[in-house]
């Protein structure tokens, strides 16, 4: 039996997912396909615009065999934090046989180079991205430049090599694998004819996630992106519009407003959030109101966008600084929780069963008799956060979507 593992947010789900799945089946001769997704928040620090059920739903019907959920506390955390949390997760399951990512030049031989650089970088290339953060820069320049700096034309096309979204995430995804000594063989799929954030669909079948969700903020988008998603996909959305989607940013600017006035003087306990962040806020209330806007006042040369959109979003879901650091000495995920698989994938559940260490929850019912109290607590931000999307939707649509212990797990 080979499984291969797929590292995803899917928000939303469209044509090029599915093209990385058939991609990966092909290149890796793979049996079944393990999908570990990110759940009601995704990396650039919102919300998905559907919830993590229908967006499960969508993976199922697109082609993968199995989807875990991973846990918000690293889906909503850096690159690095992000992809170490994911690939830990893949390898403690004991029976994963490769991994397969997107990248914007679809060759792993440089991105690999620049990844075993930076799991032993010296200290004066650490020195060198500090000197340069101190000049104003944000982290990702300040190391992008002390890149170019030390291998200058050792890599063709090193800008992009080490500034692109997917090359980005490939690199910490190779960084993980080596520092684990894990087993599993890294993968890509030249990403499919789009730009990671592009904002526009240049072919009759393809437009990246950013676009997608451009048009389902539009009145009757979902029209507008049945060319770009799968028949499923598109019936979902058509369904679930003005139901339960889109979500976005700004539905949760009321709970982010109380928040920031709550606790302005103790800003820099949430995660992400720097005190540079703290002093701007505390002189912007009370005149600054949503949570895009507040995204836009807070901007600063030294802080990424998404870096602020994070520091906003951990404010919201209550997350700190120390839950993060609480986890990151044990592998990160301390269980595998089951969001949805298909019926005809019996033997790749017996056989993660077999292999894995970790508690597998099928059940959240069950969850209190199989996880230690710090893997509960884990589960608990999931819960607790997934609960806040929850009251957003009921608050835009009037919907009432199920909790995490109601809505059961997906299967088709």
């Amino acid at each position: 039996m080979k499984i291969c593992g797929l590292i995803t947010e899917y928000n939303p789900f469209h044509n090029g997912h599915i093209h990385h799945m058939k991609e990966a089946r092909e290149i890796t001769g793979c049996d079944y396909l393990i999908v570990v997704m990110s759940g009601n928040f995704v990396q650039r620090g919102t919300p998905a615009i559907i919830d993590k059920y229908e967006r499960c739903r969508m993976a199922l019907e697109g082609g993968a065999d199995l989807v875990l959920e991973l846990p918000v506390l690293f889906a909503s955390a850096t690159a690095q934090v992000f992809a170490q949390a994911s690939i830990n997760l893949l390898n403690q399951l004991g029976c994963v046989d490769y991994v397969c990512f997107g990248t914007e030049n679809g060759d792993l031989t440089p991105l690999q180079k620049i990844a075993d650089f930076l799991n032993n970088e010296s200290e004066s290339f650490r020195e060198e991205i500090r000197l340069l953060a101190r000049s104003g820069l944000n982290y990702p320049t300040a190391r992008a430049i002390a890149l170019d700096n030390h291998f200058g034309d050792q890599i063709d096309n090193l800008e992009e090599m080490i500034e692109k979204p997917n090359n980005i995430l490939g690199i910490e995804y190779l960084r993980a694998l080596k520092m684990l000594n894990s087993s599993m063989t890294p993968v890509t799929v030249k990403r499919w004819t789009t730009e990671y954030h592009e904002e526009n669909a240049y072919y009759s079948d393809v437009a990246s996630a950013t676009a997608l969700r451009n048009m389902l903020y539009e009145e009757d988008g979902f029209e507008r992106i049945v060319p770009y998603v799968s028949p499923f996909t598109a019936r979902e959305f058509a369904l679930q519009y003005g139901v339960s989607t889109p979500v976005r940013a700004n539905d949760f600017s009321e709970i982010l407003q109380y928040r920031l006035e709550m606790e302005r003087d103790h800003l820099t306990d949430y995660l992400d959030f720097a005190p540079e962040l703290q002093e701007r806020v505390d002189k912007l209330l009370p005149d600054v109101y949503d949570f895009k806007e507040w995204s836009a006042a807070l901007n600063a040369k030294n802080f990424t966008h998404t870096r602020i959109n994070r520091a906003l979003l951990h404010l919201i879901l209550n997350i700190k600084a120390t839950d993060l650091e609480e986890y990151r000495d044990e592998d990160y995920c301390m269980y595998a929780r089951i969001l949805g698989f298909r019926r005809n994938s019996s033997a790749l559940l017996s056989e993660i069963k077999d292999s894995t260490p970790l508690p597998l929850i099928s059940k959240m019912a069950d969850a209190k008799n199989i996880l230690t109290p710090k893997a509960l607590k884990l589960l608990k931000i999931d819960v607790d956060t997934s609960n806040i999307y929850r009251n957003a939707v009921y608050q835009k649509f009037g919907t009432s979507l199920k909790d995490d212990y109601t809505a059961g797990i997906v299967i088709i």
